[in-house]
């Protein structure tokens, strides 16, 4: 079968270790290089030129999935006109092509892991995973695997237990080695240098990145949000940035989050309408108060919006002395939390955070930490 790919050097070097049938194929690379893409690319081609075969593709959690690889693949497929809906069984997310089938997964379905044998694994954004993971799924593959991620922890299991294997071939790239990349994509990686070392080793030179440098170790993944003490709501305004909306249930001091919010271009009229579908009117929502216009015209919606003490630092330290659960669905949040960064000089990190990519936690920080400091508000914000 011929396909017209649009295809990176990246998928080039991919490619040509799934010819070698190398086990191991590990792509560490920096923001943009193409990673998911390219590997979206090659499993495509498996699909279509092998018979019997079973190929997994697998995620720390399903909604991660559903928003990366999971839709890249299909949008590829689309692209090449080899989409059929009808061998697509949304329920299960597998697609069926010929003898061979495509699954897509997540570890937290340990039913589906620890199920049938495949014979190609591509595990995305993998220094999400634990080793056992990878030890449960290595040993139901037959031929490869292939992994992707972004360096930004400084120690890892791929590194200790997977790169000093002799079946391993590792592929390095960069924003660089992408040039179907918008020009103004390029230009805010490259901005990258001016904002932060650290940012700009893992980012723009996909290079292993600091691990002292990340500002919250306090927080894990949660399924359910349990009836909470209290509930109150954070709120980050944009407009080409995008607005952030979180909800906050506390419960015995621990604090769980669920990202309900992230567009942009919304006007506030349109955001009202949001707040109507996703508040109770009744509970305290946390705003910055820098926008006061948007604040009264909200308030005056029947919304009951409370003064935010913006301290960056302070807030910080709030937030750094409780346990945090996050859903599995708050995709923005996780993302902006695992990589929410002191900024560095000198291979040191300064009293100050990274602004880029941060709204949610902004807005997070807004409420608990206001809320904490003030328990029992009552006032309006006028």
């Amino acid at each position: 079968m011929n396909l017209n790919l649009k295809a990176t050097d990246l998928f080039e070097r991919n490619y040509a270790e799934y010819q070698k049938k190398t086990r191991l194929v590990v792509n560490q690379g920096g923001r943009g290089s193409g990673k998911t893409w390219s590997l979206a690319q090659l499993f495509l081609i498996i699909l279509t030129t092998h018979k019997n075969t079973l190929l997994t593709v697998c995620r720390k959690t399903l909604p991660s999935l559903k928003a990366s690889a999971y839709r890249d693949f299909f949008e590829i497929m689309q692209e090449q006109n080899l989409y059929t809906e009808d061998k697509h069984n949304k329920t299960e997310l597998t697609y069926k092509y010929s003898s061979n089938e495509i699954e897509f997964v997540s570890v937290d379905q340990p039913q589906k892991i620890r199920g049938r044998k495949r014979q190609y694994l591509w595990m995305n954004e993998t220094n999400e995973f634990s080793y056992e993971d990878f030890r449960q799924l290595n040993l139901r593959t037959d031929i490869q695997i292939f992994m992707d991620f972004n360096p930004s922890m400084e120690f890892h299991w791929i590194y200790d237990d997977i790169l000093t294997r002799d079946d391993v071939a590792f592929l390095k790239s960069t924003y660089k080695d992408n040039p179907f990349l918008e020009p103004n994509v390029v230009k805010e990686i490259e901005r990258l240098k001016a904002v932060d070392e650290n940012y700009w080793r893992i980012y723009g030179l996909g290079e292993r990145g600091s691990s002292e440098a990340t500002i919250y170790k306090n927080w894990d993944y949660t399924d359910v949000i349990p009836e909470g003490d209290e509930v109150i709501y954070g709120l980050d305004f944009g407009f080409n940035n995008p607005t952030a909306l979180v909800k906050i249930t506390i419960k015995d001091k621990d604090i769980y989050l669920q990202e309900l919010l992230y567009e942009s271009h919304l006007t506030n009229s349109q955001l009202i309408e949001r707040l109507k579908q996703l508040v109770d009117t009744n509970d305290y929502i946390y705003a910055d108060i820098a926008e006061p216009q948007r604040i009264e015209e909200i308030n005056q919606a029947g919304f009951n919006v409370q003064q935010s003490d913006k301290d960056v630092k302070k807030g910080i330290d709030t937030l750094r002395s409780r346990r945090i659960f996050i859903t599995k669905d708050s995709i923005n949040l996780l993302k902006e939390i695992k990589t929410y960064s002191w900024r560095q000089k000198d291979n040191k990190s300064l009293d100050e955070p990274i602004k880029d990519n941060d709204h949610l936690l902004d807005a997070t920080r807004y409420a608990i930490h206001s809320h904490i400091n003030q328990p029992e508000p009552n006032i309006r914000f006028i």
